[in-house]
């Protein structure tokens, strides 16, 4: 049989060239099994696999932007949860200054927890608003509450930093962030605010927003707001801010310490250039607007709360009475308006005049040597001048008082007149000492420090004299130095003085702070409002208020009321002769009491009149015994003393222990024709919608006294500041009428006094009682500050004689005898108690004068 022929082998295929396929990658090579296709018929395959392929991710995009709908959706349900409310932010009502004012509305003092002060939106100037804008979210008008630009930015910048550096807090999120929620960082936090922020941006206006952001934004150095910063900073109001102080604050924001032009003035005009280079790149402004605010000179103060420094003990007793009354929460939260009595000008005065009558006294007691000696072994003098130094530059941008602005005085001199500093003895002669100051030097003259010697009690002030410093100061002493002039040669003491010539010096005052205290009351016969009123001398030293708290002896202050007393029983007249002699009485337990005049002086017989007025304690005594204590005891008490009185003779010499009040409201009768008048501090009390919540009304006086016995009265306290221990006053040149008082031991100084308008009462001693020295009467201690506040208080310009009730009678009295004589003392009497007898002329002795005396 035929074999058949051999089959040819198969001709090979070329090898198709590889190709790119959409993920980048060569494709595998074609199957050579039997069941593989054709080339031709794979092309149709991978179109396929390429529409399934892109319907995958086209499925897992959604499912993706699905699930971070649902992730969002989540987010927000979840941390929507418990989120607070935003009504409030449309009934803004946030702890404001409870404000406190003098009688005309001047501002007294501040009482808060957060000084803040709202103001409406239509205060702010524009450019106050433009700059806050500028610097924290120039976006603010645009979004709708989130900056998502601003949100990627932190991001990016959180994740440099590996941390919570950075937020993008827009203003409407910080307005969430301030008034609902907390300032931790945290990432819940922040998602929580920005769902507030949108919520608020969908309640509310663009202007409502940015109206709570700057009445609410904390801008360092306790303001709260732009306001309270605006007079910390400024003492301005908003609407008065420079575009280059408008710049200062909206830089604050961010770091308030850091950039504070009160502890980092560089920073805070390094923060200034860049708030109003944002306002520029914003076209807020021009670049001719930016460069000028640039040059600008900004005056920036420092402006304390004014509570401890205008009337502090009149604010800080108006305080206490509104905590008592309305509590601490409401006075100090809820912007109370509360007009005072106080009048700041007489206030100031009555502060200023306290003080150094006060100083003056503790002057003359005596120097009680240096705060300390200078340790070189803590550094040497020159450090310690160098750090001096720094600390007067420290505070030499800020104008601490408007005078400092437009003060004289050398170009490169840092001391402020009138200010004191702690300085170091450099240099001591006779007549002279210099005091380093940092880098100045003060001089010291000896005209100046003539009370700077060894304290004695038992010596008199007035044989007590320094005439050598060297007997006073040493090279090394650590002083406080007031500042008289900042040119020594300014000066009158040192104008002449050669060792002054060619030097560059100030000129001082050596000051010692005194360890002794007063006290000063002033108020209002026709409506019984408190003009003034001084507790002390430092309320930095101490709070306690010695003319409404403190119970001091009162000394012969109180012998008017026994007197009153006297006229009022009809038994003794202001003619009555007394007799001024030592006296001894026996007490209770077999104690013999004796009496006596200051000095030990007695003039015999006398007219009541002068008893009064030269404050004969033996005259006293002795009409008190006449009357009786309980007649006395009981006009103290119609008087409105309320503390207590022991009766016995004592009480007639002010033994007794009374407030200022008391004795002030007990010689209000005196002198308003015989009614109390009562004391009072507070006008009105307003809440910060204008409700009157408290306000003083006049009410119904009680009349203690006749208008003749208060008149009569009145006369013989006029006698005292004419012709007695009072006289000094007649420098005044007014109708005025008072007592002093002095008790054992000058322990304590008093003068009681009065106009026709005005009581004023004055007290100086020391906290603890102790002796001020010999010679330390009412008179020298409390008087001549008394003088010194009516020369303001009751000028010329407004005196006018005292009221005197037209059935007074009147007649001429010899005061040898007390009898009626031509050419005597012209003296009042009630109806019917003119000394009976005939008429003589001035030093005509009667027929019974000859028949008794001496051949």
């Amino acid at each position: 049989p035929r074999q058949p022929a051999p089959t040819p082998p198969p001709t090979p295929t070329p090898p198709t060239p590889p190709t790119q396929s959409l993920l980048g990658r060569s494709p595998q090579p074609p199957a050579t099994d039997a069941k593989s296709r054709p080339a031709t018929q794979r092309k149709p395959r991978s179109k396929a696999r390429l529409k399934r392929w892109a319907m995958q991710v086209s499925i897992l995009a959604l499912i993706g932007v699905l699930l971070g709908m649902g992730i969002v959706v989540g987010t927000v349900v979840v941390f929507s949860r418990d989120l607070p409310s935003i009504t409030e932010l449309g009934h803004y009502r946030p702890p404001t200054v409870t404000l406190v004012e003098d009688s005309e509305g001047r501002v007294l003092g501040e009482i808060y927890e957060k000084r803040r002060y709202v103001v409406p939106y239509e205060a702010f100037p524009q450019h106050v608003k433009d700059a806050f804008v500028a610097s924290e979210d120039a976006s603010f008008w645009d979004h709708e509450g989130i900056d998502p630009l601003g949100i990627v930015r932190a991001a990016l910048r959180n994740v440099k930093d590996r941390g919570f550096s950075q937020g993008a807090s827009t203003i409407t999120q910080q307005v969430a962030k301030n008034f609902l929620l907390t300032s931790e960082k945290k990432l819940e936090r922040k998602i929580r605010e920005m769902i507030l922020a949108t919520r608020i941006e969908d309640a509310f206006d663009k202007e409502h927003i940015l109206y709570l952001y700057l009445n609410e934004i904390y801008l360092g150095s306790g303001a709260y707001g732009v306001e309270a910063a605006a007079r910390i900073y400024f003492d301005k109001h908003v609407q008065d801010l420079t575009l280059a102080e408008s710049a200062i604050l909206a830089g604050l924001p961010q770091r308030p310490s850091d950039y504070s032009p009160h502890r980092n003035w560089d920073k805070a005009r390094a923060r200034q250039g860049y708030v109003l280079g944002q306002m520029a790149d914003k076209d807020f402004i021009t670049s001719e607007d930016e460069q000028a605010a640039l040059a600008e000179d900004v005056k920036v103060v420092k402006k304390p709360n004014p509570t401890r420094i205008l009337a502090p003990t009149f604010t800080e007793h108006v305080r206490r009475h509104l905590v008592e009354t309305y509590g601490q929460d409401r006075v100090y939260n809820e912007g109370l308006i509360v007009r005072t009595t106080c009048d700041l000008d007489l206030q100031r005065h009555a502060q200023e005049v306290l003080i150094n009558g006060v100083t003056q006294m503790d002057n003359s007691i005596g120097w009680r040597g240096p705060k300390r000696k200078f340790d070189e072994n803590e550094g040497s003098l020159e450090d310690y001048r160098k750090e001096v130094d720094t600390k007067l530059i420290d505070v030499q941008h800020l104008a601490i008082d408007a005078a400092l602005r437009t003060e004289t005085r050398p170009a490169n001199s840092r001391l402020v007149k009138g200010e004191r500093y702690e300085g170091v003895i450099i240099e001591v002669e006779k007549l002279h000492a210099v005091a380093a100051v940092g880098r100045h030097e003060v001089m010291i003259p000896r005209s100046w420090t003539q009370w700077a010697y060894e304290p004695n009690p038992k010596r008199s002030w007035r044989r007590r004299s320094q005439k050598d410093l060297t007997k006073a100061l040493s090279v090394g002493d650590v002083v406080n130095v007031s500042i008289e002039e900042t040119d020594a040669l300014l000066s009158e003491p040192l104008k002449p003085y050669k060792p002054a010539q060619g030097r560059e010096l100030a000129a001082g005052r050596l000051y010692q702070t005194p360890d002794l205290q007063g006290a000063l009351l002033s108020y209002d016969l026709e409506s019984g409002a408190v003009r003034a009123m001084v507790g002390g001398i430092d309320i930095e030293r101490s709070e306690f208020n010695r003319a409404v708290q403190a119970k001091r002896q009162v000394g012969s202050t109180f012998k008017p009321i026994v007197y009153a007393t006297a006229i009022e029983s009809e038994k003794f007249t202001a003619a009555s002769m007394l007799l001024d002699a030592p006296l001894t009485y026996n007490t209770l337990g077999a104690k013999l009491w004796k009496p006596a005049n200051s000095g030990e002086e007695y003039l015999g017989s006398i007219t009541l009149r002068k008893a009064l007025a030269s404050s004969r304690n033996v005259c006293t005594v002795r009409v008190l015994d006449i009357l009786g204590l309980d007649d006395v005891y009981d006009m103290a008490r119609s008087l409105s003393i309320s503390s207590p009185i022991e009766k016995n003779l004592a009480m007639g010499l002010g033994a007794a222990s009374l407030t200022m009040v008391e004795l002030a409201r007990a010689y209000s009768p005196f002198a308003s024709g015989g009614e109390v008048v009562d004391l009072h501090w507070i006008e009105s009390v307003t809440d910060r919608e204008g409700n009157i919540l408290e306000q003083h009304f006049p009410t119904e006086r009680e009349e203690v006294l006749t208008p003749e016995v208060s008149a009569v009265m009145t006369w013989l306290l006029n006698q005292v500041a004419r012709r007695g221990t009072g006289a000094s006053s007649n420098q005044l040149g007014v109708h005025v009428a008072g007592k002093t008082g002095t008790t054992n031991d000058y322990k304590d100084g008093w003068f009681m006094g009065y106009s026709a308008d005005i009581v004023t009462g004055v007290w100086v001693g020391y906290d603890q009682p102790k002796s001020m020295g010999i010679s330390s009467t009412g008179g020298r201690t409390a008087l001549p500050i008394w003088i010194e506040y009516m020369r303001k208080a009751w000028p010329k310009a407004v005196d006018r004689p005292f009221a005197i009730p037209p059935s007074l009678q009147w007649a001429e009295i010899d005061e040898s005898t007390g009898r009626v004589a031509t050419g005597g003392t012209k003296t009042p009497f009630l109806r019917g108690t003119v000394p009976a007898g005939p008429a003589l002329e001035l030093g005509q002795k009667s027929a019974m004068d000859l028949m008794t005396e001496d051949f």
